[in-house]
Order: C-alpha cells, then structure tokens, then sequence
C-alpha cells in the first residue's frame, strides 16, 4: 500500500512532461545534501526535473552535439547549468580540470557541493580543491553565452510563479491512499522489501510536479505466497 500525502493540483500530466520515470531516483553528484531552497521552495533537485525538460540540443556545447542524445540529456550543458543555478541559490562555481584544458563546472552553496550534469561522465569526478570558475571568463565566449540565455529563457518559460511556495502553504492537504496490488508468476522475487518499497516510492514520486514540493510516501510491503 503506498500512501501519499500531496495536493491533487500536484499530479504530472504523464504524457509531455518529458521526465523519464527512471529519472526519478536522483543520480547525479550531490543529490543527497542538495536540500537548499529558492524563494519557490525549489531544491537542485526540483531544478534538476525541471531542467531535464529543457536540456536540449542547442543547449549542448557545439563540439558535443554529434553525441548528444535523449538518453544523455546533461552532456555539454555543465557550465550554462551551473551559472544558472548560481543565479538561483548564489554561492560559487568551481572547476573539475578536463584533460581537453577545459573545465567541468558543478555548484556549491552553504559548503554543500552539487553537480546536476554530472551523470555524462562514466567515472567519478573529483571534487575537491577545484578553482572556482567566472562567468565573466566563460561568457566571453558568445555560443556559451547564447546557450545560456537559451536554457535560461526555457526554464522560465515552465517555472511555476514566484508565490507558489506561498499558495502551497495556504492549500489544504489530503492524504491519498493508493493500494498495488502485483501478481507474478515463476520464481520468487528476489528483490528485499526495502529495495521494493524504494523502487515504489521512486516510481510514484515521479508522477508528481516538483515544484509544488515533495510528497510524503509510505509503501508497505507485503508478500503473499500461494
């Protein structure tokens, strides 16, 4: 059973929203202390389902576009995502060395470290002592700048308004209870019930807009052999 806690206005329109449900389980680096709020009431998280939206070929850096693709939606997009979310939360933005000369860029704020295109390396980065990195230096470039501009000009055109956090507030909540029932045939599942209950939880997250909040689920788990 999985109960969920949220305003129906929350609810994602499935079909258009254009954010894989896989996407839902948050992998880039970060994600877990990337908490901080905007005057939305938006997380890095919020922004990274928001972005996933608007991540785009033009957006990419051109020497990156042949190998871009919807699967590797945050390829070519790390210095254009970064400023923007400077705009957003300030703090500063830092540097991974490349062995092309050029630099990686992710995001810290209130000393918690993020990097929401992180996820278009195969390795692990290292993080730590990078130098920081200036708009001033990279926006030099005018394709950089323009790609900025565009991502930014297509986020705001899907941001929620600016006294949503307020008006969620103000809403009343319900609480939802949704039961799922899955019948399977052959082998038992070898999945542990936290692992069920996480995948649950992920799977139903994804069906609810970020930037109204995060809803409470609970999914209890129970098996039943015949």
């Amino acid at each position: 059973m999985a109960r969920v806690k949220t305003n129906p206005r929350r609810f994602y329109e499935n079909a258009g929203r254009g954010i894989a449900m896989e996407k839902s389980r948050y992998r880039f680096y970060g994600w877990e202390t990337a908490d901080v709020r905007d005057a939305r009431g938006l997380t890095p998280r919020d922004y990274y389902d928001l972005l996933s939206r608007v991540w785009c070929r033009e957006t990419c850096a051109e020497r990156m576009r042949g190998d871009w693709s919807e699967e590797n939606r945050t390829l070519g997009q790390c210095t254009i995502t970064a400023f923007l979310l400077q705009d957003i939360y300030g703090g500063r933005v830092l540097g991974v060395p490349l062995p092309d000369g050029n630099y990686h860029c992710f995001n810290v704020v209130s000393g918690r470290a993020f990097d929401l295109t992180s996820e278009q390396f195969d390795e692990k980065l290292d993080y730590a002592d990078r130098p920081e990195q200036f708009r001033e230096v990279h926006f030099k470039k005018e394709e950089k700048r323009l790609r900025y501009e565009l991502l930014k000009a297509r986020l705001a055109a899907i941001l929620p308004p600016e006294n949503t956090k307020t008006e969620r507030r103000e809403s009343k909540m319900e609480e939802q209870t949704v039961t799922i029932t899955v019948k399977t045939k052959g082998e038992k599942c070898e999945m542990t019930d936290k692992e069920i209950r996480d995948w649950y939880a992920s799977h139903i997250l994804a069906l609810f807009n970020p930037a109204y909040g995060t809803p409470e689920i609970d999914v209890d788990v129970k098996r039943v052999e015949k």
